[in-house]
């Protein structure tokens, strides 16, 4: 009788410990497809440019903030959240993407906040905050890459890492709400007249781009004819 206890409380930690796996899998599933896949490497069979080019698209580009040159030949619309992680992996390949094509490469951020995340919208509030001192791209940079602080760390301590001059006025622009931000709103609009449903989700001339890698940004770049800078 005790060997038979013994089988069943056995048998009963098994299947317990096999319910935990599979929750587990089914919740890492989850997260992946809410913040937007990342895509495979080269050769994974799938195609990374879409042949459909959105009509007008360079009047999209004006709604978000842009990095680059204006007569960029190859421009990246990245439709982003903070919070996304996938977007914080993205945003180092993005930087190098710029850096080796500074001449030809430009890059429109699209605010896409996230429902249900808490710091999505704070935290694309302290973005513009900082764009309002031309000091965006060290912010997005810097929020990307220190994501696990945020809520931990107060708006001006990021500020001024990033060299915002004024603090006091940083400050007070982190008090406002989201909806004084147009550009926050009208990445969101926009993102959803795009079928965009999670983060990140990029364009390239318009046309939706599956790619991650530096290697396949690169390999666009190649063919528009865009050399690298020495």
């Amino acid at each position: 009788m005790n060997r038979m206890n013994e089988m069943g409380r056995s048998r009963t930690v098994l299947e317990t410990a096999a319910t935990v796996l599979l929750t587990v899998a089914a919740v890492s599933v989850a997260s992946f497809y809410v913040y937007g896949q990342i895509a495979g490497g080269p050769g994974s069979g799938r195609q990374v440019v879409e042949d459909n080019e959105i009509e007008n698209w360079q009047d999209d580009t004006a709604l978000g903030i842009r990095v680059g040159p204006a007569d960029a030949r190859m421009v990246v619309t990245e439709f982003m959240d903070f919070t996304c992680p996938f977007c914080a992996m993205v945003s180092p390949v993005v930087d190098s993407l710029l850096s080796r094509y500074p001449a030809d490469v430009a890059l429109v951020f699209q605010h896409f906040p996230l429902n249900g995340r808490s710091l999505s919208l704070p935290s694309a509030v302290a973005a513009e905050c900082a764009e309002r001192q031309d000091r965006f791209r060290p912010m997005s940079q810097l929020l990307f890459a220190q994501q696990d602080s945020l809520g931990t760390r107060d708006w001006v301590s990021f500020a001024r890492e990033v060299g915002v001059p004024d603090l006091a006025a940083f400050e007070e622009c982190v008090k406002l709400s989201a909806e004084s931000f147009p550009r926050i709103g009208a990445g969101r609009e926009l993102g959803l007249r795009r079928n965009v449903t999670g983060t990140p989700t990029i364009f390239v001339n318009g046309r939706r781009f599956g790619g991650r890698s530096f290697e396949e940004f690169a390999d666009v770049a190649e063919q528009l004819g865009i050399e690298p800078r020495d």
